[in-house]
């Protein structure tokens, strides 16, 4: 049986020299190409020098304009603090226009919306909460919504009110979330005198708890004010 024979010392070396003057050609190639083209690579080096620099400023910019944002806020909630409210409505008005689709945007459209809801004028709390478009993905998003239902019920429009309760009970993630947008919408079926529909969401709410929980109670109390005034009517 032929032994296998090893490759030569010879061989060897003769295909590293040629991966060196391969490297070498390779290096000599791209140091004449680099000569007659040493404009265009001083240009490539400006650019992104520039782009670095424009990078770095970027972000400076955008971390100065968080902290200003969040500092802004805080000078708002220290004059609602000292019950400055129409100050604060202009504070507010003027931080939206300034920090427009910066994430504390949301939490400062709120804040307008419950001063002007408050204060008597649900039409521009209205305004100001439906223009900001509120998502119900969190709880700002919940607690906007809630207001905005609220605004919509001074203004008498119930059903626009009660569909909103009813959304933001179908969405919402936390049960005691949950809990008080459908109570809201059920006292809205009371007061249009719907007491079977209240009923049926009462009974939605009691379904929610343990039969040993202690929150039962009130909601336990208005079913059965409930069950009173719809045997009284029949």
């Amino acid at each position: 049986m032929p032994k296998h024979r090893q490759p030569s010392t010879h061989r060897k070396a003769s295909i590293s020299e040629q991966q060196d003057d391969a490297f070498v050609a390779s290096a000599m190639a791209f140091s004449q190409w680099a000569n007659k083209n040493r404009r265009l690579l001083v240009f490539i080096g400006i650019g992104a020098v520039l782009l670095i620099v424009s990078g770095v400023e970027i972000v400076t910019s955008q971390r100065s304009l968080a902290i200003q944002a969040v500092n802004d806020l805080e000078v708002i909630h220290q004059t609602i603090s000292l019950s400055a409210f129409e100050d604060a409505k202009v504070q507010l008005n003027a931080y939206l226009e300034r920090f427009e689709g910066h994430e504390k945007a949301d939490e400062a459209l709120v804040m307008l919306g419950r001063l002007h809801l408050e204060s008597g004028d649900p039409a521009v709390a209205i305004n100001v909460l439906e223009r900001g478009g509120l998502s119900l993905n969190d709880g700002l998003g919940v607690q906007g919504n809630s207001l905005l239902a609220r605004a919509y019920e001074d203004q008498g429009r119930w059903s626009d009110a009660e569909s909103l309760y009813l959304e933001i009970a179908d969405r919402a993630k936390l049960a005691f979330q949950v809990r008080d947008a459908l109570s809201s919408a059920a006292r809205i079926r009371h007061q249009q005198n719907d007491i079977v529909g209240a009923l049926e969401i009462y009974e939605l709410i009691l379904d929610d708890f343990e039969s040993d929980d202690m929150g039962r109670g009130i909601y336990e109390l208005r079913f059965s004010e409930m069950r009173e005034v719809l045997g009284g009517a029949q």
